[in-house]
């Protein structure tokens, strides 16, 4: 085995959800920066760079995307996604809004962007109490399952399930990029 990883591709993955789900909030846990209530919401494409490891032993510079998702910047945001290798569509469990809004999300996905790239639902703040969470975890799973997406819980506060989302979007679109 070599002792210096391969160093190949960049990959580019899109974040998108409505405001304050927690889109930023998730990339500062993926990157161990730790967690803030304090983060201001996004309103152009923040691009953040970091190199990523691949379950082959490759390392790839991994770029995000943090789509702004506040209706007014959206027009002028969404052609980031063009760019993108692969896609997070995220919900926020407490904010029955940001369910109600995936189908409006994928719409936009389809009508910007002509590739079929991969996208992955993430049901973010799942650290909260469920007394305040708005939506059920079936009825986003029965959402991915229609739409075809794969589903993962996460919490940007306590990092679960941010690790294994990214793992398995970023690896899913690094097998593409190699076919």
């Amino acid at each position: 085995m070599k002792e210096d990883k391969i160093r190949l591709k960049k990959i580019k993955i899109g974040l998108l959800c409505d405001n304050c789900v927690g889109k930023t909030s998730i990339c500062y846990a993926l990157l161990n920066l730790g967690f803030t209530k304090e983060i201001l919401s996004t309103t152009v494409t923040n691009r953040i760079e970091t190199e990523y490891p691949l379950n082959n032993g490759n390392v790839i510079k991994l770029i995000l995307l943090d789509i702004a998702g506040y209706e007014r910047f959206r027009s002028i945001e969404l052609r980031n996604i063009k760019r993108a290798h692969g896609l997070i569509l995220m919900m926020d469990f407490t904010n029955y809004r940001s369910f109600e809004n995936l189908d409006s999300w994928l719409k936009q996905i389809s009508e910007n962007n002509e590739k079929n790239i991969p996208i992955v639902l993430f049901g973010n703040k799942i650290d909260l109490p469920k007394k305040d969470w708005k939506v059920t975890v079936e009825q986003v799973k029965e959402f991915a399952k229609k739409n075809n997406l794969t589903y993962f819980e996460t919490s940007a506060k306590t990092r679960k399930g941010v690790k294994e989302g990214f793992s398995y979007i970023v690896n899913k679109c690094y097998k593409i990029l190699e076919e």
